[in-house]
């Protein structure tokens, strides 16, 4: 059963004609998250109909309820790369049965305590992709690559690390 739905289909070609016909100023849109402590090392965003926590490991001072933020971060990044995937592979009409992304980030914790200058930031990914489908491995692999210019998360990232990839496609790796 194909994750490539109709009205996936549908839902992306019509958001790329209204997107593609109006005022650039009108799809500079931002995306809004408050955090409130609610413990020593953990806090709570909350939207309308949905929340999230985040905390850290007994060793850190929080109490291991939830994600740490770093862990968070790179599910970010998971998550948009398997919806723009998947949007892309609509776009084009190919199908997809399962997807799995991997995401793997790089840095050095001394950074949070400015032990030897040692920079706290992300300065590798490494975004492993895993896509069952009957469409061409080539293919996927192209759409695949796109992900750094079209996944918000990704095209960011991708300014301050070194993003590094590998695709599998029916677990055979195909070169991305």
């Amino acid at each position: 059963m194909t994750l490539i739905s109709k009205e996936l289909k549908d839902g992306v070609s019509k958001n790329f004609e209204r997107l593609s016909s109006e005022d650039s100023s009108k799809s500079i849109l931002p995306s809004v998250a408050e955090a409130v402590m609610i413990g020593p090392q953990s806090s709570e965003v909350k939207w309308e109909k949905f929340k999230l926590i985040s905390d850290e490991p007994q060793s850190h001072g929080g109490s291991d309820t939830a994600p740490t933020p770093s862990s968070i971060f790179a599910a970010s990044i998971g998550f948009a790369e398997n919806v723009i995937l998947a949007r892309n592979l609509a776009m084009k009409g190919l199908d997809m049965d399962a997807c799995t992304t991997r995401i793997e980030a790089l840095w050095d914790r001394r950074g949070l305590y400015g032990i030897a200058d040692s920079d706290p930031s992300i300065t590798s990914v490494l975004i492993e992709t895993r896509v069952a489908s009957r469409s061409s491995p080539g293919k996927i692999a192209e759409l695949v690559r796109l992900n750094d210019k079209r996944s918000p998360m990704t095209a960011t990232v991708a300014k301050a690390a070194q993003i590094r990839r590998k695709l599998f496609v029916n677990d055979k790796e195909v070169p991305v």
